[in-house]
């Protein structure tokens, strides 16, 4: 497809599966909000699990206790808040903005945020935290004290006396399982830069934690294209990087490469193509030419995405799961109907400046 035509492309089509989407997802909301993700023990979530099913599969087959049910993370509902309209002129939608905000409250512990309810043994982390901001930053729906103290945590994650600064870990040190020590993860110190652009984080910054947590994802976007330690595919960490470059220009061109490269091959999963989708978009704010050729950024290329995002959804409006986050290298895979189907109705609504 040319340019040009992409330009004619009739986008009514996207608009009614945007329709059709939030339709399910408004269809699947019970009083305690959208279901979360469930467990599975392979990537493509073929047969998702109970909690307790995963918990004793993890302990036969690798002889780890997670020590708790993995049973109604509320992460996926931090990234609905992120990737829904805000004010949007679906009735559907801001019912589900509503539903959504009173189930990420749930999960709330002080200015940190948990991805499995209190009382789990799982204790709350720099990830969660910041989609959590984020999201509810978007709808206007967190007082700023809140969001100013959030990215204060953030910050504040690794409070061992190094020479070095260190980037922002996974959890806080204090909640750090001995004798691994502190985690660290790409996709997680991109959506923690991206809650750092916050308005109301800004204040809290400069922080000598910003520029280690910069280099780290710029390392991996140099490194094999590959998923990182919670989150299996590519796709997840180009969509997270990407978001994260917004402002940060030395970012941008490792993560601009790093998409070209995974995006000459085909995604696996209507999920990935949503994440690269959304990528691109958030890629294509500035020209980027590689030796003449094209970015895999341009119009005709996004048409493309969103034509095969479209015809990947099924009739009763969803997007079929597939893995978006995991328990560390442990073979346990999380995602969800719901989850996929958030992620493909924002790759359909683009907010970013067309590509050019």
């Amino acid at each position: 497809m040319s340019a040009e035509a992409a330009e004619t492309v009739d986008e009514a089509p996207w608009d009614a599966a945007v329709r059709r989407g939030l339709a399910f997802l408004h269809r699947t909301l019970d009083p305690d909000g959208l279901p979360s993700a469930r467990p599975a023990a392979d990537p493509a979530v073929r047969t998702p699990l109970s909690g307790a099913e995963a918990r004793r599969k993890l302990l036969v087959a690798r002889g780890v206790d997670l020590g708790f049910d993995p049973d109604g993370e509320g992460f996926s509902a931090m990234w609905g808040l992120v990737l829904l309209a805000p004010d949007s002129g679906h009735p559907e939608e801001r019912e589900l903005v509503d539903a959504l905000a009173r189930q990420v409250g749930r999960f709330r512990d002080r200015d940190r945020y948990r991805c499995f309810p209190p009382g789990a043994r799982f204790p709350a982390d720099t990830d969660t935290t910041a989609v959590a901001l984020a999201g509810l930053a978007r709808h206007g729906l967190a007082e700023p004290d809140h969001l100013a103290a959030g990215v204060r945590e953030l910050l504040a994650a690794d409070t061992r006396d190094t020479i070095d600064p260190l980037p922002i870990p996974v959890y806080w040190d204090e909640d750090a399982t001995p004798p691994h020590g502190l985690r660290y993860d790409a996709v997680a110190c991109a959506n923690i830069l991206s809650a750092l652009q916050l308005p109301d984080a800004r204040g809290e910054l400069p922080h000598p934690a910003v520029g280690p947590t910069i280099r780290y994802v710029h390392e991996h976007a140099n490194g094999p294209h590959s998923g990182t330690r919670y989150y299996p595919s590519p796709e997840a960490f180009l969509h997270s990087a990407a978001r994260a470059t917004v402002g940060r220009p030395g970012l941008h061109g490792p993560v601009r490469q790093a998409f070209v490269e995974t995006a000459a091959r085909p995604p696996t999963t209507a999920l990935d193509l949503a994440l690269l989708t959304l990528a691109a978009e958030y890629l294509a704010v500035e020209p980027f030419w590689d030796n003449g050729v094209g970015s895999g950024t341009d119009a005709a290329e996004q048409a493309e995405r969103r034509r095969r995002l479209v015809a990947a959804q099924r009739p009763d409006g969803s997007w079929p799961a597939a893995a978006y986050f995991r328990t560390g290298r442990l073979p346990l895979y999380f995602g969800s109907a719901q989850l996929s189907t958030l992620f493909a109705l924002r790759a359909l609504r683009p907010e970013q400046p067309a590509p050019r």
